[in-house]
């Protein structure tokens, strides 16, 4: 026995007078070393070992800073629960935001125009222009109107009146049409300003009037008998309120008014005849949130899942290793293990209360992506409490606390920084994409990831250290029972290992895993970028029906886009007019117009009023005409004469809201936008081509200035941006994985290794959620941000435990099944306790059957089963395959230029000397320990 380990300790000397012993080198050699011993100090060994001790010399402080911490809590509550649906997921330089800014500017707003839609229909599906029908929607929409008020600071009642600025008579041709059906009917219409009520356009006073943006579901047909209108049958009347905010507080007072309408539709008898539908921005973010805030109980049965999980993995642990045998009951340890478990979730819990108490403090906002973050942290924050209880269970128990945590955090700190590091870093990467929604989110999964490892060296390991053995402590002497079980799982480790080399399994596995990245391949190339409202709406929700409506019913028969010219125009500049109306004609002429008919454009409006003018019949319907003023101007000889006459007319004056008019400057109209109809575009692919034709219209036109503003324009550029964001996401994403993990392992093959497992987990995932009929939209690019983020941890522990593999205790260098016991056996079982806390704290979300929980299910489940894949199977079998000389190379070795390498009882072969019985600090030291 003395022989061979005096043959071991000199095989380790020889091994050390090697590496101390080298030939003479060159100057550009030396300063290699040089650059390589300086940055060798990147190493966090040391640092960690020093902070374990710090911690077990004065766990006390680091409670108190863990409580100070823990105070920012305060803040946390009335959360701010608001959804920003319409354009939080759109990149902020999309161009789509670039128009939305252009439309507030035109108008003079501080926010996008509020359009709330009310949408009235029979219950018996009888047509909404029967007598009743009608005259039920004419009070509905003078009730919003008049009466349907909100409180404000200085002002008890608000009401639509109030702000609807220009837009206060946009509903008045349901008003007018009602009033001259009644009158046909009545038999008392005007033989002298004859009206005819025909779809699509009506003649009422002698003014066309359009009907297509308030009926819908009209049947038409000619009948003798009824020659005032050709409508058969109208399914649907759509009243849209329009309000321009103009002043900061405006903004609440509308988005309040508008619950306040959708509250009065949800309080009226289901006997009413005419069903009243409500639907708005701020409804739809009001949904979300309350959809959100039901998450709360299916938390908690996650949570109590998780926790009953940590504990039976927990003291399972703790019977594994003895610490509940007889030897540790005198000093009372028994007890204070059996609370770990409730400390481990403690851990998580802190860090995720901490976050929302950062958001109440510097006043952010709470969406519904924030509130599945807890469910996440959840899953994923326990895992460094794992690995750290577990090389804690397996440290001698005879040494003092501050010996067992500096050797526990030598262990597990630099693994766990890297892996929180990582996860961080994919977060932050989120936080910084221009789109709002997935920035809140993602900034905060990244502060509760940093603030889960904080609490787990600050507040755990202060823990550790009260529940240490007392020092002098005898080791725990195991039971036949827990020999047995502990007897069992090594022969599975070793049985595993083993099947790990062997070539037949490896073989079968490969072809499995070339199977696998096929799949995923063709999943990432047929992935679709898509965002609906309908997709992200809760199902229970009652906005569903008339979200609903207005996609397959009112966009398919009228779809707007809004022109806006940003130029003085002169009416009398025939070039100018002559280039305008080209480019009227080429909105006109897409695919789809509804035509010249259709379009809500005033200069021919004026055009007929400047005739009427000219002719002397404008004073026949209004009386208030100039006849001297009639003389001096010739039909179809325009000018800019009329503009104000034509603005004050009252079937013209609507168009004041379309034009900013200034009649001090020539020409007065400075600037003024349009609208062009279309019809029968369905799907979501219709209205991406639609919005890049008008936008290519735009772009040929550069005199005029011109840009569109359409209300789905939000959503198409998202969708376009969707895999742009993806992409620069995801290789960002992994090219800070390259950087940290070559950082902490700083060995070339590994850090190959783990990489490209990294990018097969990444493919696998983003694959088959294509083929799981998931689309690529912001929750899913959070979702996948989060499982690049989760793969290091399944790819980096694995690979640095294999290369880090001790000697054997011959003191020969380890074997390739040494490597494959050594890396599986510490990280096989955390892994396993990580992986399914993870999965039993989301899974409850599939109760909920909403889309946005149900993704970051599939996700993690995925990522959670292809990562385990890996970490456990592909990447220990790949690295078994290579020679140790491989796995060893190192451009960041630990050599200070012209010295020797220190052994001593703390470096690595000087612990492994101190096992052998040499005495390590007896060898030849130097100043720098090899570490």
């Amino acid at each position: 026995m003395e022989e061979e380990k005096a043959r071991a300790s000199s095989a380790l000397i020889e091994c050390v007078q090697e590496q101390v012993s080298e030939p003479k080198r060159t100057k550009l050699g030396e300063f290699v070393d040089f650059v390589r011993w300086s940055f060798s100090k990147l190493e966090m060994r040391k640092f960690f070992k020093w902070f374990g001790q710090f911690i077990g010399n004065f766990p006390i402080p680091s409670l108190i800073a863990f409580g100070i911490m823990l105070s920012l809590i305060a803040f946390a509550f009335p959360m701010n629960l608001r959804d920003r649906v319409r354009d939080g997921y759109t990149p902020a330089d999309s161009k789509a935001y670039h128009e939305s800014r252009q439309l507030r500017e035109f108008s003079g707003l501080i926010g996008d125009p509020m359009m709330t839609s009310v949408m009235l229909r029979a219950r018996d599906k009888s047509s909404m222009i029967e007598q009743d029908n009608l005259m039920e929607a004419v009070r509905l929409l003078q009730h919003v109107k008049q009466n349907i008020s909100v409180s404000s600071e200085g002002k008890e009642h608000n009401r639509y009146t109030d702000f609807c600025g220009h837009h206060c008579r946009q509903n008045d041709v349901v008003d007018f049409f009602a009033l001259e059906l009644a009158k046909f009917r009545d038999g008392t219409s005007s033989s002298i300003l004859k009206s005819n009520l025909t779809y699509p356009m009506a003649t009422i006073l002698t003014q066309k009037v359009n009907l297509e943006r308030n009926f819908y579901g009209v049947k038409t047909s000619f009948q003798a008998d009824r020659t005032y209108t050709n409508i058969d049958y109208c399914e649907l009347i759509l009243l849209t309120f329009t309000a321009d905010i103009t002043k900061p507080h405006e903004e609440e007072i509308v988005a309040r008014w508008e619950l306040e309408v959708s509250d009065y539709a949800a309080k009226r008898s289901k006997d009413e005849k005419v069903e009243m539908l409500v639907i708005g921005a701020e409804i739809v973010d009001l949904e979300m949130n309350k959809d959100s805030q039901r998450m709360t109980p299916y938390f908690a049965i996650g949570f109590a899942g998780a926790a009953v999980f940590i504990f039976i993995s927990a003291w399972f642990s703790l019977f594994l290793y003895g610490r509940l045998s007889p030897e540790f009951r005198g000093c009372g340890m028994v007890t204070a293990n059996m609370l770990l478990p409730v400390f481990v979730c403690v851990v998580p819990a802190c860090a995720i209360l901490t976050t929302f108490g950062i958001y109440g403090l510097l006043g952010l906002r709470i969406n519904s992506l924030m509130l599945i973050m807890p469910f996440l942290i959840m899953g994923i924050g326990v895992n460094d409490s794992f690995l750290v209880v577990h090389h804690w269970l397996r440290e001698r128990t005879s040494l003092t606390r501050t010996e067992l945590l500096g050797l526990v955090f030598e262990d597990v700190g630099p693994s766990i920084t890297m892996t929180t590091l990582t996860n961080v870093i994919s977060f932050a990467i989120g936080a910084c994409a221009p789109t709002a929604e997935i920035a809140l989110f993602c900034a905060g999964s990244a502060i509760a990831m940093g603030l889960a490892y904080i609490y787990t060296l600050l507040f755990f390991g202060a823990l550790l250290a009260f529940y240490s053995a007392p020092e002098g402590s005898p080791e725990p002497k195991k039971s036949h029972r827990q020999k047995m079980v502990g007897n069992f799982f090594d022969k599975m480790l070793l049985f595993y290992s083993k099947l790990l080399q062997n070539n037949i399994f490896r073989t079968v596995f490969l072809l499995v895993w070339i199977g696998f990245i096929i799949g995923g391949i063709v999943g990432c190339t047929t992935i679709t970028s898509k965002l609906e409202t309908e997709k992200i709406l809760p199902h229970e929700t009652p906005i569903r029906l008339p979200n609903r409506i207005i996609e397959e019913q009112v966009w398919p028969e009228y779809y707007p886009v809004i022109i806006m010219v940003h130029r003085p125009f002169d009416v009398s500049d025939k070039a100018l007019n002559a280039e305008f109306m080209q480019m009227v004609d080429e909105f006109e002429g897409l695919e789809g117009s509804r035509g010249p008919n259709s379009t809500l454009l005033w200069l021919r409006n004026y055009q007929e009023y400047f005739d009427m003018v000219a002719s002397g019949n404008e004073k026949d319907i209004f009386g208030d005409s100039d006849e001297d003023e009639a003389d001096d101007i010739k039909k179809g000889e325009y000018d800019n004469s009329q503009i104000e006459g034509f603005l004050g007319s009252p079937m013209t004056k609507h168009f004041r809201g379309m034009m900013v008019v200034d009649s001090e400057l020539s020409p007065p109209v400075r600037k003024f936008s349009f609208l062009v109809a279309y019809r029968n575009h369905t799907t979501w692919d219709d209205r991406i081509r639609i919005q890049e034709e008008w936008r290519a219209i735009c772009g040929r036109h550069p005199n005029l200035n011109v840009t569109i503003w359409n209300v789905n324009g939000m959503f198409v550029d998202q969708m376009q941006s969707l895999k742009k964001l993806a992409a620069e996401s995801i290789v960002a994403t992994l090219a800070a994985m390259v950087v940290v993990t070559f950082i902490f392992i700083q060995k070339p093959v590994p850090v190959a290794v783990a990489v490209l497992s990294i990018g097969s987990i990444a493919i696998g995932t983003i694959g088959y959620i294509a083929i799981w009929e998931l689309d690529l939209d912001p929750v899913t690019i959070c979702a996948i941000l989060i499982s690049i983020g989760m793969s290091v941890d399944f790819t980096a522990h694995i690979s640095m435990y294999f290369v880090n593999c001790p000697r054997r205790h011959d003191g020969l260098p380890p074997t390739s099944l040494d490597r494959l016991i050594h890396s599986i056996g510490s990280i096989c079982w955390p892994a396993i306790q990580g992986n399914l806390s993870t999965l039993i704290c989301v899974v409850p979300l599939v109760a909920l059957n909403n889309y946005i929980p149900l993704v970051f299910v599939k996700t993690l489940t995925l990522v959670v089963i292809i990562g385990t894949a890996h970490g456990l199977l592909l990447i220990p079998m790949f690295l078994s395959l290579l020679p140790a000389s491989m796995l060893e190379w190192d451009l960041l070795s630990s050599r200070k230029p012209a010295d020797t390498v220190a052994i001593n009882d703390r470096s690595t072969i000087g612990r492994e000397l101190q096992c052998l019985g040499v005495d390590a600090c007896a060898t030849k030291s130097a100043e720098e320990p090899l570490l």
